[in-house]
């Protein structure tokens, strides 16, 4: 039988997809095509390959065998061919997908889309919160990238390549009590409020600093939500901890202080990283989201 490896794309669509609806609309085909393709598939490996449950559709044991290293065959198969020189960032289209930590999201992420979105008009950008299954989506999707704090957990299937540093300020509101060039002594009087890192509800950095200094002091509030932080802090005495990046987004209602100079230098600096699948190492368009990146952060 005559073996098709353009087909064997398909899987890693449907995978993803999960309806053949979505896989037409994705692969710019009919719904019919895919059946056909789908079928041929299935001749060739003797396997149903996709079985339907409810409304989806979910890999066999043989169809995941497959999966675990397609991917990166085709992905290799395709550097082969990339000319960094002659890619040009408009030709680009489909569909690519950007996660961000809740801080950057209200730092980075807009400018970042908004260039994405001049260079390359004819793609669309799905652009969310770093949630539990941002790691997932990265090694599973075949165009994702994000950008977290380099303290992440990955496998050795994710790339991590810095791009500079997160920088901390305290915001209070206008009349706070606090005043400028306060110490931590001072600080310490007033509830906390900070960003939680990517959707984990555990300790914060700022509290894991505070436990190694041996001082007690409990974050009142985690949130990721900026919005939520910048609410508490606008109509009580909290302080919460920000990125200097969103300073020049509050208006006349906040104030902010630098971090108390009694504390490590880690409270203060955060490295941020861009992460993407190993498949998208030679991706020029992880070199320019890299670069992109850098730029914003300084």
């Amino acid at each position: 039988m005559t073996k098709d490896l353009n087909l064997l794309r398909l899987l890693i669509v449907l995978n993803e997809e999960k309806q053949t609806i979505a896989a037409a609309r994705r692969l710019n085909v009919s719904q019919p095509t895919i059946s056909v393709m789908l079928r041929k598939l299935r001749d060739q490996f003797n396997d149903p390959l996709f079985v339907r449950d409810k409304n989806q559709l979910e890999p066999t044991l043989r169809c995941q065998q497959i999966l675990q290293g397609l991917a990166g065959l085709l992905d290799g198969l395709d550097a082969l061919y990339v000319d960094e020189k002659s890619w040009d960032i408009s030709k680009l289209s489909g569909e690519i997908t950007l996660v961000f930590t809740p801080p950057l999201m209200s730092t980075i992420a807009a400018p970042l889309v908004s260039q994405l979105s001049k260079a390359a008009p004819n793609i669309t950008v799905d652009c969310y919160h770093w949630g539990f299954d941002a790691l997932r989506d990265i090694e599973l999707k075949r165009k994702c990238w994000g950008f977290s704090a380099n303290t992440m957990e990955t496998n050795k299937n994710i790339l991590q390549k810095e791009v500079g540093n997160d920088e901390f300020v305290l915001v209070m509101r206008k009349s706070h009590p606090l005043n400028q060039g306060a110490g931590l002594g001072e600080v310490l009087q007033f509830p906390l409020c900070v960003n939680l890192v990517y959707g984990d509800s555990s300790s914060s950095s700022s509290e894991q600093i505070f436990r190694s200094l041996g001082v007690e002091k409990k974050v009142s509030v985690r949130t990721s939500d900026v919005m939520v932080m910048l609410n508490l802090v606008e109509s009580s005495d909290y302080l919460g901890i920000i990125s200097k990046y969103l300073v020049k987004n509050l208006d006349e209602r906040f104030s902010y202080i630098p971090i108390p100079s009694e504390l490590p230098a880690e409270a203060n600096l955060r490295p941020l990283s861009l992460f993407t699948h190993q498949r998208n190492r030679h991706d020029p368009l992880t070199k320019w989201l890299h670069h992109q990146a850098q730029s914003l952060l300084t």
